[in-house]
């Protein structure tokens, strides 16, 4: 799966294995970012086809992200997006289930 990037300088460093990040962000780590006032976050090639989430820190970034990685899972196969077969592919490597 092809994952986004942006500048450097945007980027914003996450320490994924803190226990009150959402289990999903622990697990997939997405991009985290700050865009002006704003922080995103997205897994997957851009906000539009991968799954994207935003708020005012990093951490309601996250959850956001989050709300919307279990609707695009319950709403998209993996026959028809590669970001719910990435998904579905390190799950089941680590045989893990996040929500």
């Amino acid at each position: 799966m092809e994952q986004m990037n942006v500048e450097q300088s945007m980027k914003v460093n996450i320490d994924y294995s803190k226990p009150e990040l959402p289990a999903s962000a622990r697990r997939l780590e997405p991009l985290v970012w700050k865009d002006g006032n704003a922080y995103c976050c997205v897994l997957g090639p851009d906000a539009q086809t991968g799954v994207f989430g935003c708020g005012d820190t990093p951490e309601l970034a996250l959850a956001d992200w989050d709300e919307h990685l279990a609707q695009h899972m319950a709403t998209t196969s993996e026959e028809d997006n590669e970001v719910t077969q990435y998904v579905k592919d390190v799950l089941k490597a680590d045989d893990t289930e996040v929500w």
